[in-house]
């Protein structure tokens, strides 16, 4: 719940309520603070002079009762004010402020530069056509005072309004929660009576708008016969002047019971006391109870937003609104926001390629460095491949050698011979890298001539300088060829299945003694 303070400047002193309000518009008064003559020392008149010492002071007596600075809400009695209740042609609701105010001023003897005028609307009554309002008129010196009395008290000002409309607030309420009667006929007037040992206020209020509302001097609480006298006035005074909306009852606001029975005998309606703070602040004294209505009715009027007049933030001029305008605006508006949504985005997608350019940057740059570092390695593996490439394969020649062998009857290999040739000790140079030597028997040389042509015609890509040597006696033959190295993936020869040749009586013998033991052996 919201806490605020609500403060009645009344002729003897100031009164003032710490409550709170909820969000439903519910009120609760948690404490009163009274600095009155009955408390020994009352406060000076309020005035520009003197504002900031009150301020300060009231500051201290609220430290002391232990009440926390809040929003305040102020009322100013009814002799501090000046009502003017106004007539006009019906006009847009954008114009009627201009409109009453101009015929408030009209009606002043004071300068329009002095006060500060606020109205509230009133039921019509009235032919069609015509409308009517409540003109309250406050000099702008005690708005000044109340502006600087609260600055210096360390208070936030909500709202100045006339007691009246305070007590109005607080009657609605009242009568809503059942704890004071409805009047008997539906939209009938009624009548508050607010008394105090320095003065009252007399105001008829309908259907919630104050219709009329009077101060009463503090000669008329000398006897209760002046009082009566009084009170009649003002009914009178009312009837000759809102005779259309009769009285229906009157409240009178106190706790004790001192005046109702008195005016219930003598008058000629229905006379209820009522007391605003029924259910609060049970330790306050009953002779200040009544008094407090004002402070209630602020709190009221302030959780239902229904303050008719405050001379803080009066009713203003209000320019008429263009459709087209509001369209062309609205337009506008949406066209800025998708403008700059865009914006946005455009910066988002830009900011993100930037930090991709600036990590692919970081990544090119550690690449480099990794190639930088790696140099050293690659050209070592490069020499081993360029080594690599120096030497012979040579299962792959071992397996070719095979299949390329003539597999005919009493062709036998005797010596199969291979050497790598190293490179040139001075040149570095390798033409070949390696040699081989094939020896073999056969009975004629058509097995090595058809090796030789396999060597020296088929693949003189991989053999270079083959010879063919005959060695005596004539059935051994010898090939010799170098070798040129090739990758793995170029040995493409498929060996056939054949049918190995007879091999017993192999290899001869040199003697005949050892002819017959290999015979042996072999078989």
């Amino acid at each position: 719940m919201a806490r605020y303070l609500a403060l009645d400047l009344t002729p003897d002193g100031i009164l003032l309520a710490a409550g709170s309000v909820s969000r439903l518009g519910q009120v609760r008064v948690d404490q009163v603070l009274t600095w009155t003559e009955a408390e020994g020392t009352p406060p000076p008149p309020l005035t520009l002079d003197t504002a900031t010492a009150l301020g300060e002071q009231l500051r201290q007596r609220l430290k002391d009762a232990g009440i926390a600075p809040a929003p305040v809400l102020v009322a100013v009695g009814r002799g501090r004010v000046i009502l003017k209740e106004l007539r006009y042609p019906a006009v847009p609701p954008t114009d009627e402020p201009n409109v009453v105010k101009y015929q408030a001023i009209r009606e002043l003897s004071e300068s329009p530069d002095d006060v500060v005028i606020d109205y509230t609307p009133l039921s019509n009554g009235v032919p069609e056509g015509e409308r009517r309002s409540m003109a309250v008129i406050l000099r702008k010196d005690l708005l000044s005072a109340i502006q600087k009395m609260c600055s210096a008290a360390g208070l936030k000002l909500l709202a100045v309004t006339p007691r009246p409309y305070a007590v109005a607030a607080e009657l609605g309420r009242a009568q809503a929660n059942g704890l004071a009667p409805q009047p008997e006929t539906p939209g009938a007037a009624v009548a508050t009576l607010l008394l105090s040992p320095v003065g009252g206020e007399f105001t008829v209020v309908r259907n919630g708008e104050v219709q009329f509302t009077r101060d009463l001097p503090a000669p008329v609480f000398a006897s209760e016969s002046t009082l009566l006298a009084e009170v009649r006035r003002n009914l009178t005074l009312y009837t000759s002047v809102g005779s259309q909306y009769p009285l229906g009852a009157l409240h009178v606001y106190e706790a004790d019971g001192r005046y109702a029975p008195r005016l219930r005998a003598a008058l000629p309606l229905p006379v209820h006391a009522h007391d605003p703070l029924q259910g609060f602040v049970p330790e306050l004294h009953q002779s200040l109870r009544g008094r407090c209505a004002a402070l209630v009715g602020l709190l009221v009027a302030h959780a239902s937003r229904s303050l008719a007049i405050n001379f803080v933030q009066p009713r203003q001029p209000q320019s008429s609104r263009d459709p087209y305008k509001v369209r062309l605006v609205a337009v506008a508006s949406l066209a800025a926001l998708l403008l700059f949504l865009g914006g946005v985005f455009g910066y988002w997608k830009v900011h993100d390629a930037e930090r991709e350019i600036v990590q692919l940057q970081r990544r090119k740059q550690d690449l480099e460095n990794e190639v930088k570092l790696l140099e050293p390695d690659a050209k070592r593996l490069d020499a081993v491949r360029k080594w690599q490439a120096r030497g012979v394969n040579w299962l792959d020649e071992l397996y070719d050698w095979s299949d390329r062998f003539p597999h005919g009857k009493g062709v036998h290999a005797t010596q199969f011979l291979a050497s790598a040739i190293p490179p040139d000790s001075k040149t570095g140079k390798q033409p070949h890298q390696a040699k081989v030597e094939l020896k073999f028997k056969a009975p004629d040389n058509q097995a090595a001539t058809h090796l030789y042509s396999e060597l020296h015609y088929g693949e003189a890509k991989y053999y270079a300088g083959v010879r063919q040597t005959t060695i005596a006696p004539n059935s051994d033959y010898a090939i010799s060829a170098n070798v040129n190295a090739r990758p793995p993936q170029e040995y493409t020869r498929a060996p056939e299945k054949f049918t190995p040749p007879d091999r017993r009586g192999y290899p001869p013998s040199p003697s005949t003694k050892d002819g017959k033991e290999g015979k042996g052996k072999n078989r």
